[in-house]
């Protein structure tokens, strides 16, 4: 499966708080950062289903996808 850059949040790195649901207490005060969903999987801050394809289409209305060289 190829890999997709997810919009964060640049203080706690979890979708959720970028996407409104569950802000940080940084959240007014910092940016954003694009991330790969592998990465967060592993940093595992928040669920998968903040960050999963399914939400990020149903938050931003695309998905930004990564090819990697084998």
């Amino acid at each position: 499966m190829k890999d997709y850059y997810v919009t964060v949040c640049a203080a706690c790195r979890c979708a959720s708080c970028w996407h409104g649901e569950f802000f940080c207490g940084r959240a007014r005060s910092t940016g954003t950062v694009d991330v790969l969903a592998s990465v967060l999987a592993v940093e595992n801050n928040e669920h998968r289903n903040h960050f999963s394809r399914r939400n990020v289409i149903r938050v931003c209305g695309a998905i930004r996808e990564v090819e990697r060289v084998k």
